[in-house]
């Protein structure tokens, strides 16, 4: 009996494999090609002849020709590994065995080889794709959900394409943290003055911090809200349900298929724990901006010094691993990390003994060698001189002084627009504009969050270090509110702005959720 799904790494038979690991490169072209050309002649047919597969292998790209025997051989060596079989209609006017056997013979993937030929052509894909991270994931999540527990009591037929679908969500959701922890260790590990890399793991990395805090923050207490709808219909009843509508035609297989789709519910259930791989994610967001900001300055420090420190860490480890025995590896430890005191260079004799062509004594002195950073670059152009090396001192400590003047800004305006509780929007009149143009865009966004179920839309400032959580007054209400740039007539909205500190405080999320 096969191992259950999840065991899947122990049922790996290498026979079946064994047609994509042929050393020699036509021989395995072929074979794949001849692969790919059934896969797809699958779809249009039971069974296929040699002349279409010689012209569905065209139609896929290999362009060599291919003759009889050399097919032949080809589809001999693949029944072998069980991928394809073929048939024979033995009911042909018998012209001669050999010429019955020629003209009549079809393949097809057996299948063993569908899903083998599916799995690699899923791998290469996948390996070969661009970074992603769908901007609606969790509102998709949140949709398969309810669709099962709508289809459970209205249409209990649609119960095994929803059970597809949460694989598919299973699978986003895998690729898409995957791809995010995969960008963070590249940004760690790797070289970060190759701008290639670089720029391609960076922005992944600020793709998802932006995402984070808007897309997620506001979707996941409505998939949370939808699992729990889920756990109370209970995982088993609702798959065993959908058992009666999926097309079982083996009963052995059944209890397989049911327990393999409680295993996923459970799976999904898991991903939105408390501790979570969802939760956790959202908390690493925190150490992906230190991430980032160290890749930064080890980019820059490596414009400055002509090397990454990376790339000289490497480059040490290859010297001591080169070494004949540890002594040797001990020496050149304690000279790279300054062990050693330094031996300088010394200066000679005040007299030489030039007449009997003698080697220059070195003399008891020492010299004194100024160490200083270097003004020009390392290696010279091809032509011309090196060029010097810009100065960024001036630079770095203008952007910090920026950097400086924004938190405080922010922290200023966070001051300015904190309230104690539950206030309109004529609370704000007279605040300045530059805090007025930030809590007007905090507004107009959480207003179009609102949610139904909790009557609030929720969001995070840009700007100041806030949340700006928003309520609907009286309906048809609209109410003028004066500025100092002028009148403003909103619909009537009550509004709570809180610092982001008080806002994460786990004490006032507790005294919120049982009010």
């Amino acid at each position: 009996m096969p191992n259950p799904p999840r065991l899947w790494w122990q049922d790996i038979d290498p026979v079946v494999w064994r047609c994509f690991g042929q050393p020699e490169d036509l021989a395995r072209e072929r074979n794949t090609a001849v692969l790919a050309a059934l896969e797809e002649l699958a779809t249009r047919a039971p069974m296929s002849t040699a002349a279409d597969i010689r012209a569905q292998m065209r139609d896929v790209g290999f362009r060599d020709q291919v003759t009889e025997f050399e097919l032949r051989t080809v589809l001999d060596y693949l029944n072998s590994a069980h991928l394809v079989e073929p048939f024979r209609d033995y009911a042909a006017l018998n012209a001669g065995l050999d010429a019955v056997v020629r003209r009549q013979e079809a393949w097809a993937l057996t299948k063993i080889g569908r899903a083998v030929v599916a799995a690699v052509r899923t791998a290469v894909v996948d390996s070969r794709r661009a970074l992603q991270l769908p901007s609606r994931l969790l509102d998709s999540v949140e949709r398969t959900v309810r669709d099962l527990i709508e289809h459970l009591s209205s249409d209990a037929g649609l119960l095994p394409t929803d059970l597809d679908d949460v694989r598919t969500r299973l699978d986003e959701m895998q690729r898409v943290t995957a791809d995010f922890y995969a960008a963070l260790a590249q940004m760690v590990q790797s070289d970060v003055t190759d701008d290639l890399l670089f720029g391609e793991n960076r922005d992944r990395v600020i793709e998802a911090l932006r995402q984070f805090p808007r897309e997620y923050g506001r979707a996941l207490r409505r998939v949370e809200a939808a699992l729990t709808d889920l756990e109370s219909a209970g995982h088993r009843p609702l798959v065993e349900t959908a058992a009666m509508h999926a097309g079982l035609l083996d009963a052995r297989d059944q209890q397989d298929w049911i327990d393999e789709r409680v295993r996923r519910l459970s799976d999904l259930a898991a991903w939105f724990a408390p501790l979570g791989s969802v939760q956790r994610l959202i908390s690493s967001a925190a150490g992906a901006v230190h991430t980032l900001l160290v890749a930064i300055d080890r980019r820059y420090t490596a414009l400055r010094r002509g090397s990454d420190l990376a790339a000289d860490f490497r480059e040490l480890a290859y010297s001591l691993y080169a070494q004949p025995d540890d002594e040797a590896a001990r020496r050149v430890y304690a000279a790279a990390f300054g062990q050693w005191p330094a031996v300088h260079a010394v200066v000679g004799t005040a007299e030489e003994d030039v007449a009997h062509a003698t080697l220059a004594a070195g003399g008891v002195s020492r010299h004194q060698v100024d160490v200083i950073l270097r003004e020009h670059e390392r290696v010279g152009r091809s032509s011309g001189r090196p060029r010097k090396v810009p100065d960024a001192g001036a630079a770095r400590a203008a952007a910090l002084e920026k950097a400086a003047a924004t938190a405080a800004n922010r922290r200023r305006f966070s001051a300015l627009l904190a309230t104690d509780g539950e206030v309109p929007l004529s609370y704000f009149t007279g605040l300045e504009t530059p805090a007025l143009v930030i809590l007007l865009g905090a507004i107009e966004v959480a207003r179009n969050a609102i949610d139904a179920a909790t009557g609030y839309g929720e969001v995070h400032a840009e700007g100041a270090s806030v949340v700006v959580r928003v309520r609907l007054g009286r309906p048809e209400t609209h109410l003028p509110v004066r500025f100092a740039e002028g009148t403003l007539v909103a619909p009537e909205l009550l509004i709570t702005v809180t610092p982001t500190e008080a806002a994460e405080d786990p004490q006032v999320v507790m005294t919120e959720g049982t009010a």
